[in-house]
């Protein structure tokens, strides 16, 4: 009982692919950012997506670095969970005019 209480308290530490995806496409306080004539919900699942299907692939950063800032037609993408995690805390401890200025990508 003990073990299943804290993987639980664990598994609730952190940011997750819900959390990250709120953060950037959900209303106030979080960042609503909008793209390419996209409604919120649209850009949240295909975030949700996005960043499911990565946590359930393993890799490394194989030179994804979320915190070097990305040009508007650079196409990057988070194709494993390690990638996902650190693109996930980036997204957390970044502020919404970092977030929409290239950093923590993919927004997308």
């Amino acid at each position: 009982m003990l073990l299943l209480t804290i993987l639980g308290t664990l598994a609730g530490c952190g940011p997750n692919c819900q959390s990250t995806c709120n953060r950037i496409y959900g209303d106030a306080p979080n960042c609503g950012i909008q793209r390419g004539g996209r409604t919120q919900v649209e850009l949240y699942d295909r975030c949700i997506t996005e960043c499911e299907t990565a946590m359930d692939s393993p890799g490394e950063l194989d030179g994804y670095d979320p915190l070097v800032r990305q040009g508007s037609s650079e196409d990057i993408n988070i194709e494993n969970e390690k990638q996902a995690a650190v693109w996930m805390d980036c997204i957390a401890e970044s502020d919404c005019s970092r977030l929409s200025s290239g950093y923590c990508a993919p927004i997308w």
